[in-house]
């Protein structure tokens, strides 16, 4: 059946990329993979975040720059859904407490400008077999990344360190510093190569050149089980099993006997993975089996809690950006602690998270979205069922789109992808977009006004330009943190130079290390204003955000001034948030 499709000419592939696919190719195989020191955490705190939101702004900027003139704007009907659904989601900002509200817009403004990065993917039209070479560009980022693991787990050594996180408690991380954001990528890579090696549309015109292709795509269909196995993820093992059958289930007419192979090239990978696992069970080093037994408990601790939340505050919500600190709070009134949990930031489900601090109008919000997303899916059965009336069940690029989506949608509602990798935000929307460009038809389109269309054209380019650059100086920025934290705050004047110029990538971790610096220059100067500018801070700080360091500098700072009152309130808060934490176990005050 394969040679009754339309193949695509191996030269086509070779030929240039215009620029914005330009830097997303340079930005997939290459800038991606490169790991910079930091000290952990999620969002703008993570260099590599950073430099994929300055991608994003400069596609953006180089699509709007380099449209024709005269061309008329249109939205899709999913793009003006999903703009009244952030528009909703904007609501609980007004509302929220402003201490909070900082953190709440960051949020939010990252929602839009995805929303802004996707909606100019849709303007830009580039031939079919430029998607090849995005679809072959992020399926070769995946591969690298598995590449990297399988060295991990076998020859570390072998990995430089500029080129992923250093294994701990025997698990690969790659660059994205979190198993499971590394499982889910290497599983929507898994989709892709499905996606590649099942339809026919994708085949090239050489046989030889095909052969070449199809060994390549075969080798991965062996690897990225092994890797899934390894790596220990549920939500990988999901993600992975989900996609495989969906995959087998819609495009086995297409090719029966392609089918049977992937289905025995996976089950390879399952059985060498499997049994390597086991052998490492039973060595020295290497593998090791991971239990989930306690991190299935916090789980749904949150989820229980969560729930609770939202029982007691359906309508409002507990205010956007204060997640953090109305749970611990939430928690601590019903006599629980961070014991088994930590400091919970997230509930590890994203519906979850927005419904617990915007209320009903966030729930609506993201219902929205949910619908956009399943109005996506029955648009592209349709489509592809009206192209594919030869064989038995609709099956087509569109709808295989959907389930190379479907990894990185399972994983947002286990944990929160998108702000611990910034990398999942950019390839998620770079594939809707597709999805979207495939579906669409040009009557179901709106254009825009000729003033709004000249205001898009003007107005989007200056503000991603300038996203650009306030994401590069943040870049600095960040490393310069990052090199006086690990030299302990000695000397934090080369960050403060730095700082001058990043007015909010780093406002927050750089006032937290100024501070902390404080501290440290009061041990030398005994100056009292310290002491109490540092105070000052902690208490607002500790409004919005659980430190236990925080909590033990106040504590310290309250003991030395005195301060009886404020001395047993923040021990008493702070033993009953950290019960384990040996610096809160006593509320005598030395005189």
């Amino acid at each position: 059946m394969y040679h009754q499709q339309k193949a695509l000419p191996f030269k086509n592939l070779i030929s240039l990329p215009p620029l914005p696919l330009y830097i997303l190719l340079i930005w997939l195989i290459f800038v991606l993979h490169i790991y910079l020191p930091n000290m952990g955490g999620s969002g703008l705190k993570l260099p590599q975040n950073i430099i994929t939101w300055a991608v994003m702004a400069s596609v953006v900027a180089t699509i709007w720059l380099t449209l024709p003139a005269g061309k008329t704007v249109r939205l899709t009907i999913t793009a003006r859904w999903l703009l009244l659904a952030i528009g909703i989601l904007a609501i609980p900002l007004f509302y929220t407490s402003p201490l909070w509200r900082d953190a709440a817009l960051a949020r939010w403004l990252g929602l839009l400008g995805g929303w802004v990065f996707y909606v100019s993917l849709l303007q830009y039209h580039p031939p079919r077999f430029y998607r090849q070479w995005l679809y072959y560009a992020i399926l070769a980022a995946t591969a690298f990344q598995a590449l990297l693991a399988l060295l991990q787990f076998t020859m570390q050594g072998m990995v430089p360190d500029w080129f992923a996180y250093p294994m701990l408690t025997g698990r690969a991380y790659g660059v994205f510093q979190q198993v499971n954001v590394l499982a889910s990528f290497i599983t929507t890579g898994l989709a892709l190569v499905l996606m590649l090696f099942l339809l026919p549309t994708f085949t090239c015109s050489k046989a030889h050149y095909e052969r070449v292709r199809t060994h390549g795509l075969g080798l991965l269909l062996v690897l990225f089980p092994i890797l899934l196995v390894w790596l220990q993820s549920r939500i990988g093992w999901i993600g992975g099993g989900t996609v495989a059958l969906l995959f087998l289930y819609r495009y086995h007419p297409l090719n029966p006997l392609r089918a049977k192979w992937a289905v025995c090239l996976m089950s390879v990978g399952l059985l060498i993975g499997v049994i390597a696992l086991f052998h490492g069970l039973h060595g020295e080093a290497g593998l090791r089996y991971i239990s989930h037994g306690l991190s299935n408990h916090a789980r749904y601790t949150m989820l229980h809690d969560t729930l609770a939340m939202i029982v007691q505050k359906p309508l409002l919500g507990w205010g956007y950006g204060g997640f953090e600190y109305e749970f611990q709070h939430f928690r601590l009134a019903q006599g629980f602690s961070t014991q088994g949990l930590g400091v919970v930031r997230h509930p590890h489900n994203e519906m979850l998270f927005w419904w617990a601090e915007g209320g009903l109008v966030a729930l609506i919000g993201m219902l929205l979205l949910l619908g956009c997303g399943l109005r996506l899916l029955r648009v592209a059965l349709k489509h592809d069922g009206a192209k594919s009336r030869t064989y038995k069940r609709p099956a087509g690029e569109a709808s295989a789109l959907c389930i190379v989506l479907l990894p990185i949608v399972l994983h947002t509602q286990t944990e929160y992808p998108f702000t611990l990798s910034a990398a999942h935000w950019a390839i998620f929307l770079l594939l809707l977009a597709q999805l979207d460009r495939q579906v669409g038809t040009v009557k179901e389109r709106i254009s825009l006004a000729p003033g709004t269309t000249t205001f898009f054209c003007s107005a989007i380019p200056a503000i991603s330009i300038t996203v650009f650059f306030l994401a590069s100086i943040g870049l600095y920025a960040n490393l310069s943190l990052t090199s006086i934290e690990r030299n302990h705050l000695l000397d934090i004047e080369p960050a403060h130079r730095v700082m001058a110029f990043d007015p909010w990538v780093n406002t927050e971790r750089w006032l937290y290390d100024r501070q902390t610096h404080a501290l440290l220059v009061f041990n030398q100067t005994r100056e009292p204003h310290l002491l109490d500018d540092y105070a000052r801070w902690a208490n607002s700080y500790l409004s919005r955000r659980i430190d236990k360091n925080v909590y033990a500098s106040l504590i310290a700072i309250a003991q030395y001034q005195q301060d009886a009152i404020a001395h047993q309130r923040l021990q008493q808060e702070a033993q009953a948030l950290f019960p384990d934490d040996t610096r809160f176990m006593t509320n005598i005050i030395s005189r």
